[in-house]
């Protein structure tokens, strides 16, 4: 018992935290929900014991995960504290959500009662079950069963020394074999590597005036970080230009004191028993004073500034041009010693194939058949450039070379079960350990996507979030995984876009860490899950499209996963997976926390789904969704609805408004959109994704007003029904200008608007107040029936655009001043139907501007890529000077039927022109890439 309070007094301060906080909490519970229900009764004293015994338990297995637990006792005892960890997170939730319940749908369903609105008019049968209370006896059930079975499993605890006072503490092995500076075998396909390093060391360059400069070599696991600096430190070149060379071999466990006795040792070529720093120091000093040095760090993981500030303090006193060698797997390690670095990259297929050859022939030449080369490449393929798999594949090959057994290894996988790939297990393995345990489970969860998927940094974070794992600010640890070579930018896409890959080796090691939690089923076949089970995700063959899925078996008391994981990326023009969802699935999913049914054909969701409290992410996307229940109105913990890519979408439920958590509501434009958004979703003040905001016409829908209060909102907006905006006045409230976290924003008409002048007038007055704030990169403009342009889209030097779009601006006359904007880079214009005449007022030489940045600097300083657009009533364009466009390279005229006169451009330009008969220019400059150039438009 004694043993037991130890850990408690360790979190006296959050423990405190949480008996004040949980004090606040019951109090609700003694209020009434209605006048047809009874009050619900929590024993506040047994509350505040379970939230205590919450913490307790989350202590523990954090420090039961620095620990090497290895033996089967051990790991059931951790099960069952996750276990119980588990149940208490959705013990204290269910207890959240009633005291919420009281204070927030009482009102709720008198509004829907109330409304007028056919929107409003919903089935009593989707939002009643919301309506009904827990029993108090059930939640006093289950926080007892907790507290017993806490209890039981802490009489467990001394034996696993968590603590101080339980004893000596176990230790992780070290799994990383040390290293020394002779190689192990031959280079292959680093001949560029080797010059390129080699190059940085010969050279007499240091970094900031210091005698020595430092080189971090970085790449994943098994890259070959180790054997590239091998061979440079024994390369004869090399070694002339030193009058040093000392090996350091590291693991994640090393200090600074230690490393410094390795670099005695090195220096002295013997054993060095000093422990003090200020000793080692001076030993070091008097070793290399006035000497040139190479020094090679292999395998470095501490990420403290301070830490080799102090570990290199003495290799200052070497001679000029020293240098240091870092390898290391982590970008974070490299960027605090030198602000460059060489990357190590995976090896091509062929030269995995050499390195897999010569370790399968034992170094010997053979000449192998076109069948067994061919079954080679394939299974060297397989290494995805990895020179440690390639080794551990040619291992498990030199046992037999014949074709049948070649063919099995290929087929299914023997080398990741034979004992060389345990190695290469544990070397990647070792990076796993050094993660904390939040992104343990990180990595974990991705055992639940196939091999090669294309993770989305933004979705898969919010999945993470969902789940406990990591705080809403969870980039950073994304960003750590990938600093740790985790996971890599995908190669078929722009950095921008932040979608990843993970190596198939990662994987296998993502599945081989997740244990009982996680359950991938790569058919459609869903069965009945182990009840251990806590994520499941289904990923259906490629192939499968007709025959429909059947999600009536699928059940799980713990389960806080379920994904569908249909496809990596969405084709609009694919079919989407049939999927056959019972009414009745969700009243055995109710611990579920990420429910994920994109790229199926479901049309609607079961009102049940209100019964899921604990769902925090909701992603529907590419399906053929038309509405959601108001049921959702009740889950308060949504922190992200995903409806991107569902065209089909009519509106949004009223309950949506109740959500005061979600911060993500993922919505998709597309043309004739005419979905309803209901009146209450600027009380949504932690939306951070609203890419789509609607602008109704009946009370009960959402007004241009309500974006008031949207602060957090980011990246980008599109506002959609501007016309229905009958009061300038209202669009004051909407401080788009005020919203800087915003890169993108598309103001939108309707095409069928009214055209009355007072109708044109008004719009033009909105315009006027819709100033967006200056860092915004990308504007669109469409659909807009005012006769004149904004001001603020005239002379402003400050914006950082980069990107307008004009397009269907009927009633302008004549083009807004674009020519000043210092950083725009593309312009697109289209469909200005009254406009004839384009001159000097387009450059920004109008003469109206007194300021002399105005008069001095030359129009369209960036711009390269312009275009113009069914420009129906266009004849001229004129003006501007010789310099005027210095970075143009590439200009579009299509369909712009009475054009016939055009400036002088840069003869640089790359010019198309298409369906403007009567302009008679010779195009015979070549446009290269033109479609890539215009894709956005």
């Amino acid at each position: 018992m004694e043993k037991q309070e130890t850990l408690f007094t360790k979190l006296k301060k959050p423990i405190e935290a949480f008996v004040h906080a949980s004090t606040k909490l019951a109090l609700p519970l003694r209020r009434p929900f209605s006048h047809s229900s009874k009050p619900t009764f929590v024993d506040e004293e047994a509350l505040a014991k379970l939230k205590l015994k919450m913490e307790a338990i989350r202590a523990a297995l954090v420090k039961a995960d620095a620990l090497a637990m290895n033996d089967a006792q051990d790991r059931v005892w951790l099960r069952e504290l996750r276990d119980l960890e588990c149940w208490a997170e959705d013990v204290v939730e269910e207890i959240q959500f009633e005291s919420m319940r009281s204070t927030r749908l009482e009102q709720f369903k008198l509004e829907l009662m109330l409304s007028s609105s056919r929107k409003g008019k919903r089935k009593r049968g989707e939002f009643s079950s919301l309506f009904s209370n827990v029993p108090s006896g059930s939640l006093s059930f289950k926080i007892k069963r907790i507290a017993d079975r806490y209890h039981d499993i802490a009489k467990d605890r001394d034996a696993l020394r968590i603590t101080d006072e339980d004893g000596p503490r176990r230790l992780h092995p070290n799994a990383r074999t040390p290293t020394s500076s002779l190689p192990l075998c031959e280079l292959f396909g680093r001949d560029k590597d080797m010059d390129d390093v080699k190059k940085l060391l010969i050279s007499e360059n240091a970094d900031n005036n210091c005698v020595f400069s430092t080189i971090p070599i970085v790449g994943m696991a098994g890259v070959g970080k180790t054997t590239l600096a091998q061979h440079l430190f024994n390369n004869e070149i090399v070694q002339s230009k030193f009058n040093l060379m000392i090996w350091v071999s590291l693991s994640h466990q090393s200090g600074v004191v230690e490393a410094t006795r390795k670099i005695v040792a090195g220096l002295t070529k013997s054993e060095c028993n000093l422990t003090e720093l200020e000793l080692l120091h001076h030993e070091v000093v008097s070793l290399i004073s006035g000497k040139k040095f190479l020094l090679v760090f292999d395998d470095m993981w501490d990420e403290n500034p301070e830490n080799w500030s102090t570990l290199t303090v003495p290799l200052k006193h070497g001679a000029k041009g020293s240098k240091v060698v870092v390898t290391t797997r982590s970008n974070k390690v490299s960027q605090i010693m030198s602000p460059k670095k060489h990357p190590l990259n995976p090896l091509s297929n062929y030269d995995c194939w050499l390195l897999c050859q010569q370790k399968a022939c034992h170094g010997r030449t053979v000449d192998l058949c076109a069948d067994l080369l061919e079954i080679g490449m394939h299974i060297a393929k397989k290494c995805q450039g990895l020179p440690l798999a390639a080794k551990a594949v040619g291992g498990m090959l030199s046992k037999s070379v014949d074709q049948k057994y070649w063919g099995e290894v290929l087929e299914n996988h023997l080398w990741l079960e034979d004992g060389d790939a345990n190695h290469l297990l544990r070397a990647l393995r070792v990076s796993y350990e050094f993660l904390p345990l939040n992104l343990k489970r990180c990595f974990a969860y991705c055992s639940l996507f196939p091999k090669g998927y294309l993770f989305d940094k933004s979705k898969l974070v919010q999945l993470w979030v969902a789940q406990g794992f990591i705080q809403d600010a969870g980039t950073k640890s994304f960003n750590d995984l990938v600093d740790w070579c985790f996971f890599q930018y995908s190669p078929f896409h722009y950095h921008t876009e932040e979608i990843f890959v993970m190596h198939d080796l990662y994987h296998e090691l993502a599945q081989h860490v997740s244990g009982y939690e996680y359950i991938r089923i790569d058919n459609y076949k869903v069965a009945k899950l182990d009840d251990k089970a806590r994520h499941s995700s289904l990923v259906p063959q490629k192939n499968h499209t007709e025959e429909a899925i059947q999600l009536g078996s699928l059940s799980g008391k713990d389960l806080r996963s379920f994904l569908f994981v249909g496809r990596t990326e969405i084709k609009t023009d694919e079919i989407p997976f049939c999927l056959n969802i019972p009414c009745e699935i969700f009243l055995n999913l109710d611990c579920l926390r990420a429910l994920d049914l994109s790229n199926t054909d479901i049309v609607e969701l079961p009102y049940s789904i209100g019964n899921l409290i604990h769902l925090r992410y909701l992603s529907l996307e590419n399906t053929r969704i038309r509405c959601l229940p108001e049921s959702i109105g009740g889950l308060f913990n949504l922190s992200t609805v995903n409806l991107h890519s569902c065209y089909f979408l009519e509106d949004l439920p009223r309950g949506i408004t109740l959500l005061d958590n979600l911060g993500h509501l993922y919505l998709s434009y597309r043309r004739n959109c005419n979905m309803w958004m209901p009146s209450g979703v600027g009380k949504l003040t932690n939306l951070q994704t609203l890419p789509l905001f609607v602008v109704g016409s009946d009370p009960d829908s959402c007004g241009i007003e309500e974006l008031r209060d949207l602060e957090k909102l980011r990246k980008e907006l599109c506002i959609l029904g501007l016309h229905n905006v009958s009061d300038a006045q209202l669009a004051g409230p909407a401080k788009i200008n005020t919203k800087y976290r915003l890169q993108k924003l598309t103001l939108q008409w309707s095409l069928a608007s009214s055209t009355s002048a007072d109708s044109c007038d008004e719009s033009s007055k909105v315009l006027e107040i819709l100033e967006p704030n200056p860092n915004l990169e990308e504007l669109h403009i469409r659909g807009f029936p005012g006769t004149r342009s904004p001001s603020w889209l005239n002379y402003l030097p400050e914006f950082k655009l980069v990107s307008l779009d004009l397009k269907d601006c009927r009633n302008l006359e004549y083009l807004p001043s674009l020519g000043r904007f210092p950083h725009l880079k593309h312009l697109y214009i289209q469909s200005m139907a009254r406009v004839q005449y384009i001159g000097n007022e387009f450059y920004g030489l109008s003469g109206s501007s007194t300021n002399s940045f105005y008069q001095s600097s030359v129009a369209f300083p960036a711009l390269e890529t312009l275009m113009f657009k069914k420009m129906d009533a266009w004849e001229e364009w004129v003006g501007g000077t010789s310099g005027d466009f210095p970075c143009l390279r590439f200009v579009f005229l299509n369909s712009c039927t009475k054009l016939r006169l055009l400036p002088q451009l840069p003869p640089s330009v790359n010019l198309r022109v298409t369906k403007c008969p009567v302009l008679n220019v010779s195009v015979s400059r070549p446009v290269l890439e033109y479609a890539q150039c215009i894709s956005s438009a």
